[in-house]
């Protein structure tokens, strides 16, 4: 802290220092700092600065080991002194974000929107979205924000990283690839954490994408059979229907033929009883002129005598026609 304040470091160089700081101390398996050391070094110094080193350093110790919760809880405490901070914000994201609490999201954009927002605090909320896979918008965010990294020359293999597992998510597998290979192409030689890391992100992007093309491949089979089962019932539903169709034409045609018949017949029948009263009366009309004109009882008997045969020759021939059209109907 005193080296920091004797130099004058500037807020980037003191979060780079502080990280770093971080990161050795992990590789080294040293304990978190507890409230004995920050005792000692504000008994050192308990300037503004030196406070805010110690929350850096602490945080990032915090954040390299997935400490959600414990670092969400040093956070409260943090923003009360360092709220426009851009790297204490994003500290704060970072936990926020990885035990899914409901401001992780408000967090991180104002760690992106910060005005001292620099790589090291952008490095930070990257992450933090990277874990908030609970997000729909996950992937979209991790691109959004390593676009703004890679515009301000701010990329390193760890961004690249981030970049694929978005793709990844979003199954772009060609763009995944190129990514991780980018960043197992610009890893430091001797970091082989970091390096399997990668290596197990894309077999997990080789997988995805051999699994998603297996599933295109049954789904497309699966849909080839269900549209040819069914045509085959729409086929068998068509040719039912039109035998249905035929059938009902057949019986609705013997019906009208029948309908036909009877009608032609009735009319036969009408005309031919017409004809037989128009006959009738025409008999009796001459049938009367001559009884009227016979002279003496024999004539009129005669003439009585045609009347009545003539009569019952007509009744006669009507009940042969009406007993014709019976028998004819019945067969």
């Amino acid at each position: 802290m005193t080296l920091v304040e004797e130099h004058g470091f500037s807020l980037s160089q003191i979060r780079l220092a502080a990280t770093d700081l971080a990161w050795l101390a992990r590789t080294n398996g040293q304990r978190y700092p507890n409230e004995d050391d920050r005792g000692r070094v504000l008994a050192a110094s308990d300037s503004r600065t030196a406070r805010l080193c110690l929350a850096y350093i602490t945080g990032q110790r915090l954040r390299f080991d997935f400490k959600f919760e414990q670092l969400h809880r040093a956070c409260v405490e943090w923003l009360q002194e360092f709220g426009d901070d851009a790297l204490v914000i994003a500290l704060a994201a970072f936990a926020a974000l990885g035990s899914r609490a409901s401001n992780g999201l408000s967090l991180f954009q104002r760690a992106v929107d910060a005005p001292d927002a620099d790589v090291k605090s952008n490095q930070v909320a990257l992450t933090g979205i990277w874990f908030a896979d609970h997000l729909p918008e996950q992937p979209q965010l991790l691109l959004r924000l390593s676009d703004e990294m890679m515009a301000r020359g701010q990329e390193d293999p760890i961004v690249y990283y981030r970049r694929a597992t978005a793709y990844r998510k979003l199954r772009r597998f060609d763009d995944a690839l190129y990514e991780i290979d980018r960043a197992i192409d610009g890893l430091a030689v001797g970091d082989n954490l970091v390096h399997e890391q990668l290596a197990q992100e894309r077999r997990a992007i080789i997988l995805s994408r051999d699994l998603q093309r297996q599933i295109d491949e049954s789904a497309q089979i699966l849909s080839e059979r269900i549209t040819a089962r069914i045509d085959e019932r729409i086929s068998e539903a068509s040719a039912e229907m039109e035998q249905r169709i035929n059938e009902a034409s057949a019986r609705l045609a013997q019906r009208v033929d029948v309908a036909q018949e009877m009608v032609t017949s009735g009319l036969l029948k009408m005309v031919e009883i017409l004809g037989l009263f128009v006959a009738l009366i025409g008999f009796l009309a001459g049938s009367a002129t001559v009884v009227l004109k016979a002279r003496g009882f024999g004539q009129q008997a005669v003439a009585m005598a045609v009347v009545v045969v003539g009569t019952l020759t007509f009744f006669g021939l009507l009940r042969l026609i009406v007993g014709l059209r019976r028998r004819a109907r019945s067969s």
